[in-house]
């Protein structure tokens, strides 16, 4: 009996732990840019500053297609073997197999925008030092680490390497024409951090020759994830990108600082989902969990978005000083209700849906509700500029959470 009470002590500890080293480093990949936002629309412009979220927002996309939904399926696979090194040694080779494979096939397609799109063509260098943020993210295990519940090392790596960029940026980023240094410090950081990772992943494993089988084994079970990621990314990421193409740069720039915000304050919920998916996915009352779980979550939600609208200006004052960031208030002040949505559609589609392995489902779900807001926010986009981007985002996170809390209801009754 005390040896079982020590073991849901020292799992409870752990869980807390990876939470907090989770929600640590989630909050520099968030904080660091946000800010340092204010800092680079008055260096750059906000026109240049617009350009270069936008080179950022294409290394996004390319992270979701080099993460393969390993994220969930290989965190999932090496918390259920992490006391079989051997199992996890050819799981973490057959991954990092394929997941470098695929970061050299999005070099190439990178190689054929640049030839072929004049948006892209026009500033080769700026994309170019931009998918470096692709690599770092690629090579760092995060999946590995969180699969064995240790990410306090790593967190410490990560979050330095991400501080020193954002010193070199601060320090040498001093005028429009610096503007190609921002990916080049970006990604630097995000190398280190994944180099690092990569290497100390190996004192945990022994080297093992990727088999062909576990390599097929891995891409069968990850791919109806991979396609919900994609699909996710569809309703998130490209927003910029169909804004940088429909629109001009400056839009683009007062969008993206606008995103950077609401991505700062969602980070709160992804680091604590994150820690909680290997745990939750071996316990057997994972319905009544997310019960419970879901009324903190609302009010977290609900009480930090009430804010936001309340408090929209003199948030974007106090933040970027910018009078034309500001004169977009109304816009602001509509996608803030994403922070309320996306928490409470996170839960049900990610959390719950994941570790029930339900992984058909939430394609199914993300897929189609991307699709419909994929198409929204070009149309809309078309018609009312920014404002018909914010519509689409806020109406598709609408969906999910409706889909997603109906799908739970409907699964737990």
């Amino acid at each position: 009996m005390n040896e079982i009470k020590t073991k849901n002590k020292s799992q409870k500890r752990r869980l807390i732990e990876n939470i907090a080293s989770l929600s640590l480093l989630q909050w520099v990949n968030y904080i660091v840019p946000l800010f340092l936002i204010p800092f680079l629309v008055r260096s750059l412009g906000i026109e240049l500053f617009g350009l270069v979220m936008f080179a950022q927002s294409v290394s996004t996309i390319f992270i979701i297609f080099s993460d393969l939904g390993f994220s969930i399926t290989g965190t999932r696979k090496i918390s259920i073997f992490k006391e079989d090194k051997k199992q996890i040694s050819e799981v973490f080779w057959a991954i990092t197999t394929i997941k470098v494979a695929t970061l050299i096939l999005l070099f190439g397609a990178l190689l054929l925008l640049i030839a072929f799109v004049p948006k892209f063509s026009d500033e080769p260098l700026l994309f170019i030092f931009s998918f470096g943020v692709t690599i770092g993210s690629t090579v760092f295990p995060s999946w590995f680490f969180q699969g064995i519940q240790k990410m306090k090392t790593i967190t410490v790596v990560n979050t330095t390497a991400k501080l020193i960029f954002a010193l070199l940026v601060v320090i040498y980023v001093t005028s429009p024409e610096d503007y190609l240094l921002v990916p080049l410090f970006n990604s630097s950081g995000f190398i280190i951090a994944g180099v690092s990772g990569l290497i100390y992943a190996t004192r945990h494993i022994t080297f093992l020759r990727p088999k062909l089988k576990d390599i097929k084994v891995q891409i069968k079970e990850t791919a109806p994830v991979l396609l919900s990621s994609i699909a996710t990314t569809l309703y998130t990421s490209s927003n910029v990108l169909i804004l940088g193409f429909l629109t001009n740069n400056t839009i683009t720039g007062v969008y993206a600082s606008f995103e950077k915000v609401i991505l700062a304050l969602k980070g709160v919920y992804s680091p604590i989902y994150q820690a909680m998916f290997p745990w939750l996915s071996m316990k057997k009352d994972i319905n009544e969990f997310i019960r419970k779980t879901g009324t903190y979550v609302f009010i977290i939600g609900f009480t930090g978005t009430f804010f936001l609208i309340v408090c929209s200006e003199h948030i974007l004052e106090t933040i970027f000083r910018d009078e034309l960031i500001t004169s977009y208030n109304i816009g602001f002040q509509l996608i803030s209700i994403v922070m309320f949505l996306s928490g409470m559609n996170m839960l049900y589609n990610f959390l719950f849906l994941s570790a029930k392995k339900e992984y058909i489902l939430r394609m199914k779900i993300l897929g189609t509700t991307s699709l419909i807001g994929l198409s929204l926010s070009i149309i809309l986009t078309i018609s009312f500029g920014i404002y018909g981007t914010i519509i689409a985002v806020v109406f598709t996170e609408l969906i999910l959470l409706i889909w997603g809390y109906f799908t739970y209801k409907k699964l737990t009754s």
